[in-house]
């Protein structure tokens, strides 16, 4: 019976690193070899010449996903290309969401 308990939390701890690795499904991107991927430091500068104002960026859905201030002075959730750095979809705290085309 222990081995089995013991058994069971170990899979639950490999588990639980994959499934926070995962999306959140608010936005995907189509897929782009990691050598054509804006930097960090590229679309931070972008942005900022845009009026952004950067505070977190991170990897979500193959896409960037971009915690900032923008160019209205409202907090949002952002989500950009990987490669162009165009902006696909916004999300404005306490409000709805904004979708962009990515043509």
């Amino acid at each position: 019976m222990r081995t089995v308990v013991c058994g069971a939390l170990l899979i639950a701890g490999l588990a639980l690193p994959m499934a926070t690795a995962e999306a959140t499904g608010m936005m995907t991107c189509e897929p782009v070899q990691k050598s054509e991927w804006m930097s960090e430091d590229a679309l931070t500068r972008k942005l900022t010449k845009e009026g952004w104002s950067v505070r977190f960026m991170k990897e979500d859905g193959g896409c960037w996903e971009v915690y900032a201030t923008d160019p209205g002075g409202r907090r949002v959730e952002a989500y950009f290309h990987p490669s162009t750095g165009k902006k696909l979809l916004v999300c404005r705290r306490g409000g709805g969401c904004q979708q962009f085309t990515s043509e």
